[in-house]
């Protein structure tokens, strides 16, 4: 078992800040499905799930967990595959794309407030750093016969929301690398 550490807003911009050697071309989020809020609830421990999501990931074949990160219901946010590697989150599209995973089933289930707030930023942090603009995110289901990440999630709201984020996520980010160089 690897072991997984869950990072704040902070860390992962200091995480997005190293050189990235691959030319993103857009991020694609996902939800789990299973595990559930509800899972997550019975056993709250970002590092248990992640293990738990990368065993399913390499019982189908593949080399570790499929996304490059994973956003608990706590707000935590975990790498899974270095964004210096090719995910495995979408046929067709993985080579360009980045994966964002939401633990959680949103066809049923509400997202949980930190978890939102981080979503919204990490999804932010990303667009800034690799130069996209809010239409370069995407859901799973527009490349795939899914409900993924959710029935309960509108693309365009996200959009919006991430888009309304980005002033003080670009803020952010340059105060905490600039703490960084001080």
């Amino acid at each position: 078992m690897r072991p997984w550490f869950g990072w704040t807003r902070r860390g992962i911009v200091k995480y997005l800040a190293q050189p990235h050697w691959r030319k993103w071309q857009g991020i694609i989020l996902h939800h789990t499905w299973k595990p559930s809020l509800a899972d997550w609830e019975r056993k709250p421990n970002g590092g248990y799930w992640m293990n738990v999501i990368d065993r399913y990931h390499r019982m189908k074949g593949w080399k570790e967990i499929g996304y490059h990160f994973v956003v608990m219901p706590d707000g935590l946010i975990f790498v899974g595959r270095g964004l210096d590697k090719v995910g495995a989150h979408t046929v067709g599209q993985n080579e360009r794309m980045i994966g964002v995973c939401l633990l959680g089933n949103f066809d049923d289930e509400v997202i949980e407030e930190p978890q939102w707030i981080s979503m919204k930023y990490l999804l932010a942090f990303l667009l800034y750093r690799f130069d996209l603009k809010p239409t370069r995110l995407f859901f799973h289901r527009q490349f795939a016969n899914k409900s993924c990440p959710g029935k309960r999630l509108v693309l365009t709201d996200i959009r919006m929301v991430v888009e309304k984020t980005l002033p003080d996520a670009i803020k952010r980010y340059e105060e905490i690398l600039k703490e960084g160089s001080a």
